[in-house]
């Protein structure tokens, strides 16, 4: 129930605040996603958790004038941009809302497309049967999540610095809700075969992600910024005493300049494709 709600709330307004950066950092992963999809024109892909429509503006331009690229994302703040980006695209509708209980109102879709927008839900289960019936049958889709965290730096760093500082974190069970939630083929696979997928398949996909954008002279400085605003770090951030970011910073700063390259902290990263028929 958290995640959903800081995504609807805090989470989705920062994200929101640094649109352009985050884009720019998941540029790869976009690009892996959207050849597994490979949209094309006519048809008609509902983009789960669509965020600020980088993707499904990219989506909306390859269906066409004669398709659909139908944007749904948990956040006000993310619709709205999304909304914008595609405001001169006809084909291309955002709505502001919760998957799991969206009406589609009869809408069906050629394809499932989501980049990261898999993996926050309470009941996964009766989520996913619930956007298989908004396909057609035989509908594809094409979900892009984080692989394990051990390959993913980007957030094991921050999260190390801070359970340095501020000790161990709560220790989440297998497929909670959370950007790691869907890590495992062990945990997708039984979700998406008991909400009725079928011919289910994943592939891995070895990524960077730049981290470090803004007016601050030093390139670690900037990742540091970044780290305190999204990911495992900024959620333990941001209950937490006052000044606890301060005792943090020299650790996080230590643990990031093994990735510096040139005037970018550079991370390696993993994500997985998933492939399924409705």
């Amino acid at each position: 129930m958290a995640e959903k709600a800081d995504w609807a709330g805090y989470l989705g307004t920062a994200w929101a605040e640094t649109i352009d950066e985050m884009d720019v950092q998941l540029a790869q992963v976009s690009t892996h996603a959207l050849a597994a999809l490979d949209p094309q024109p006519g048809e008609r892909v509902l983009d789960l958790g669509c965020g600020g429509g980088a993707t499904t503006v990219e989506i909306a331009e390859a269906v066409g004038a004669e398709g659909c690229a139908f944007g749904l994302d948990v956040s006000p703040s993310l619709a709205a941009i999304a909304k914008r980006r595609g405001a001169h695209l006809p084909q291309m509708t955002v709505v502001a809302a919760d998957a799991a209980a969206h009406d589609f109102a009869g809408r069906t879709f050629d394809a499932l497309f989501s980049r990261f927008g898999c993996m926050f839900f309470d009941a996964p289960v009766v989520a996913f049967a619930r956007l298989r019936a908004a396909l057609v049958p035989g509908g594809r889709a094409a979900l892009t999540v984080w692989s394990e965290p051990k390959k993913n730096p980007w957030a094991m760093v921050p999260a190390s610095a801070a359970n340095e500082i501020m000790g161990p974190a709560e220790k989440l069970p297998p497929g909670a809700p959370g950007p790691f939630g869907w890590a495992t083929p062990e945990i997708f696979e039984p979700i998406l075969a008991a909400a009725g997928f079928a011919e289910i398949r994943h592939a891995e996909r070895r990524i960077e992600m730049v981290s470090g954008f803004g007016d601050a002279p030093d390139p670690i400085d900037r990742a540091i910024a970044l780290a305190e605003r999204l990911g495992p770090l900024a959620r333990r951030l941001k209950d937490a005493p006052e000044g606890t970011a301060e005792r943090v910073r020299p650790m996080l700063r230590e643990r990031l300049a093994p990735f510096l390259r040139g005037d970018r902290v550079v991370f390696p990263g993993a994500v997985r494709i998933v492939a399924a028929r409705a």
